[in-house]
């Protein structure tokens, strides 16, 4: 009995990793544009459905005693903490991290370039499947993130922020890390903290010069936050040099660089 328990759990906990990197797999491919939003909507809706009921298995399944002497539960290395890591990373914002909660806790606005409409999260069926399954798996990196970009795209900015940051407190890869990073400088920004901003993007950038959104993140606050239309522009540029960009936001970052060389000429 234990053992088939035991292999059961096995083979769900790894149904559930798979169908969270899917997840997060989706979230990139959308964001490099090989998948429109409306496809992505259907595989993700079917991926969280697939997710809620592996974690549910999983919860009802009997604790196995030997299986918590065998493997316990790996604690979070002592001493670790976002600001250490922000810092240990090259980022000197400890302050600047302290500021933007306070910030986006008391307001939310919405970023120039964003389609997304501000949603209530007990009325969001996938934000709360989500929610249910990083409260019972909260060590998988990917379901961390993927709940905190379904924040991040309702403009939930404060429990988007907390996932970020909890992200961050783990040992995320350089492309994890890298999206994460780049979505708290957007966050730092579009809450008005434009130096904050630059700091978490750039490291988005060190962590992962490829991320493409991160490089589009940065040309937006070079344009509107710090008014640096000329550091704005190859950054515009070097996005739009894409080919598989959706085309709304084509039509968006065309305009922001037409602004931008317009000013530079002006």
């Amino acid at each position: 009995m234990t053992s088939s328990t035991g292999n059961l759990r096995a083979r769900l906990t790894e149904r559930r990793d798979l169908i969270a990197r899917d997840i997060q797999e989706l979230a990139d491919q959308v964001d490099v544009g090989e998948i429109d939003e409306a496809t992505a909507q259907e595989l993700r809706a079917r991926y969280e459905q697939d997710l809620a009921e592996a974690v549910a298995q999983l919860n009802e399944l009997p604790t196995e005693p030997s299986a918590t002497e065998e493997t316990p539960v790996e604690a979070p290395e002592q001493g670790r903490s976002t600001k250490r890591i922000l810092v240990g990373a090259g980022i000197l914002v400890a302050a600047f991290t302290v500021v933007l909660v306070l910030v986006i806790s008391s307001t939310q606005t919405a970023p120039p370039i964003s389609g997304a409409a501000p949603l209530t999260n007990s009325s969001n069926p996938e934000i709360q499947q989500m929610e249910a399954a990083v409260a019972a798996n909260p060590d998988i990196i990917e379901m961390r993130i993927a709940l905190a970009d379904q924040y991040f795209e309702a403009n939930d900015f404060s429990n988007a922020l907390n996932q970020y940051l909890a992200v961050l407190d783990k040992d995320p890869t350089d492309a994890e890390a890298s999206h994460t990073l780049g979505r708290v400088g957007w966050l730092a920004y579009v809450t008005g903290q434009n130096e904050a901003a630059v700091q978490y993007i750039d490291q988005a950038l060190k962590r992962d010069p490829t991320n493409l959104e991160a490089t589009l993140f940065l040309g937006i606050v070079d344009l509107y936050g710090l008014e640096d239309p000329e550091s704005a522009i190859p950054l515009l540029e070097q996005v739009l040099a894409e080919p598989n960009l959706p085309s709304q936001l084509r039509a968006d970052i065309e305009k922001a660089l037409e602004e931008a060389k317009g000013q530079v000429g002006g």
